[in-house]
């Protein structure tokens, strides 16, 4: 199968799942906003950015590592990534202990059992071993799956007006099986052995900046819901909340061709091609997008939460507008890890939180859309970071076309730990 082909298949199934978790994301919405309000959504929306913040510095991001450096030997790839997984999230735990008990979100023991879950949530290796394999279908699975129970809590808890420490619990066991399940398909494929001398270092070394700069893309996509928390209060939490959620569908879709586009990147030399017309394609679908949002928005808004919402109209347009900034440069955002490193990576991401600074004058000033403009500063500050990359490395970009680096661009089908 050829890489434009596959890309197009193994996106094509995350997509599928993506519209499936649509459907069930507004819906879960539609009766989570009516059954909570704007206060109550606001104290589950903070506790569940909390929770994510410390899954994205748990899991390091070390399906890449796996992706990248497993040929022949992903047994003991897959076993190194685990050990420095759970090291993270002994870390990521007691951060998240410790900021429960400075942040007055609310949820008392729930909210201590939902950051105690990330215990057991290890899942970025194994998805990197099933990503790897073509298990895209099976991970699509599993992400609609997820969406369909979550939605089944929210009606169930609509109709029974259930405390919001139900929610809590009831997501710290949906994490938990879904890692049970991602778990359980790995193993299938691929148990994890004791790695040999130097991999730990190895996967570690990989995984040390991508893993960085995904906890710091959280703290851009989540943290500012906490800032804004702190700010303006938990209600504005919950008005930001509802543009959030449906933004991330398009954020979702983002990370579902990436996934598929950053599985192909090792494979070629010069895939320049491939970027541009990536970026071709996502700057019409943007513009598209885009004008839709800014006509569509507000009653999409009225309809799936309520009127009480609808002043977050204005955030959602602010929100998908960033979005489409990282759409738009994804390809590059792919070549970049894999052809220049993931510490070039790490820059941007560490250059881009400068927008923090205005957070907070932003926030006072405007109130929720303020977090959507700070939202759209800090994809401004990653692409300048990336071009000053791009520019101090441009004799890897004078490229005419694609090249194939080895003539079997599949990987493995098989766990070796052959070196």
């Amino acid at each position: 199968m050829s890489v434009s082909r596959r890309i197009q298949t193994n996106a094509g199934w995350s997509l599928i799942s993506l519209a499936a978790v649509a459907v069930f994301g507004f819906a879960s919405m539609y009766f989570n906003a009516r059954a909570l309000g704007v206060e109550g959504l606001g104290i589950l929306a903070g506790l569940l950015a909390l929770s994510m913040m410390l899954e994205a510095l748990a899991g390091m991001q070390s399906w890449q590592a796996v992706l990248a450096l497993s040929d022949g030997r992903e047994s003991r790839i897959l076993g190194a990534a685990l050990l420095i997984n759970f090291a993270a999230t002994v870390l990521g735990v007691a951060i998240g202990l410790g900021a429960l008990s400075l942040l007055d979100f609310g949820g008392g023991w729930a909210a201590t059992l939902l950051i105690g879950s990330q215990f057991f949530r290890v899942s970025d290796p194994l998805t990197g071993i099933l990503r790897k394999h073509d298990h895209f279908g099976f991970l699509a699975f599993v992400r609609s799956s997820t969406a369909a129970v979550t939605f089944l809590m929210a009606v169930t808890f609509w109709y029974l007006a259930a405390p919001i420490s139900a929610y809590l619990v009831s997501f710290a066991l949906i994490y938990l099986a879904n890692n049970a399940i991602l778990f359980a398909k790995t193993m299938q494929i691929c148990w994890p052995t004791r790695p040999a001398d130097g991999e730990i270092w190895e996967v570690f070394a990989f995984s040390l900046p991508t893993g960085l700069s995904g906890a710091i893309g959280s703290i851009r996509q989540r943290g500012i819901i906490v800032l804004l928390g702190l700010v303006s209060g938990i209600g504005a939490v919950g008005m930001y909340s509802v543009a959030d959620r449906i933004a991330s569908l398009l954020q979702m879709a983002y990370r579902a061709v990436f996934e598929a586009v950053f599985r192909e990147m090792p494979t070629l030399s010069r895939p320049f091609r491939l970027v541009g017309g990536i970026a071709l394609a996502a700057t019409v679908f943007s513009c598209v997008v885009l004008a839709a949002t800014y006509w569509l928005g507000l009653p999409l808004i009225t309809f799936v939460a309520g009127s009480e919402f609808a002043p977050a109209a204005p955030t959602l347009t602010l929100l998908v507008a960033a979005v489409c900034i990282s759409l738009i440069t994804l390809g590059i955002r792919a070549w970049t890890i894999v052809k220049i490193g993931p510490r070039a990576m790490l820059g941007c991401n560490v250059f881009a939180l400068l927008g923090l600074a205005c957070a907070p004058y932003l926030i006072g000033t405007f109130g929720v859309a303020g977090a959507g403009v700070t939202q759209i500063v800090f994809e401004a500050l990653w692409v300048f970071a990336l071009l000053v990359v791009l520019m101090r490395n441009r004799h890897l970009i004078a490229v005419k076309s694609d090249q194939v680096e080895r003539p079997d661009a599949n990987p493995t089908r098989s766990c070796s730990n052959e070196d």
